[in-house]
């Protein structure tokens, strides 16, 4: 093993990971480090740290919010928001969001942020946990017991659905 990798692996057993409940002032560290995610990421979504705070802001804001935060050497690094909904056959946590800033990633973060979530939702008597997910983290997902639902995700540009549908 090389010295760098020596180090990280050193380094990544020695820092101290907190997940915490999300605080209202988390949220603009929260956006820039979401940006940076999706600007890593290879997904082509093309996020400014303004839409990703309207997009935290939002879930924030949801009567039944849930939003955990890491904290890595004294700075918040990553979080996981969503949000506990009725259904026919319990409450689900619905899809929400997971990320963790580029510097701290492959420090197993996510899987502590996902982890603590589970946590909460078992307590909030959540039977499901929905969610959508590009096909790289779809395969992490099922390798955890995650399983296709039969449903598809699908999306649409509304000029476009507009023109298309006759009435």
């Amino acid at each position: 093993m090389a010295g760098l990798e020596l180090f990280q692996k050193w380094y990544n057993k020695i820092m101290k990971i907190v997940i915490q409940k999300t605080k209202k002032e988390d949220i603009n560290r929260l956006a820039q480090i979401y940006k940076r995610a999706y600007d890593r990421s290879g997904f082509g979504e093309n996020w400014n740290v303004q839409k990703a705070t309207s997009l935290l802001r939002f879930y924030q804001e949801q009567k039944n919010f849930v939003g955990v935060t890491a904290v890595a050497d004294n700075k918040i690094v990553g979080a996981f928001f969503s949000y506990v909904k009725p259904w026919h056959d319990g409450n689900h946590l619905g899809e929400g969001e997971l990320f963790v800033d580029p510097a701290y990633q492959n420090k197993k973060i996510g899987t502590k942020l996902f982890m603590e979530m589970m946590k909460i939702a078992k307590k909030k008597r959540c039977v499901i946990h929905e969610l959508v997910a590009y096909d790289r983290i779809a395969r992490w997902y099922k390798k955890i017991g995650l399983k296709n639902s039969g449903l598809k995700h699908m999306t649409g540009n509304i000029g476009e659905i507009l023109k298309k549908v006759v009435i």
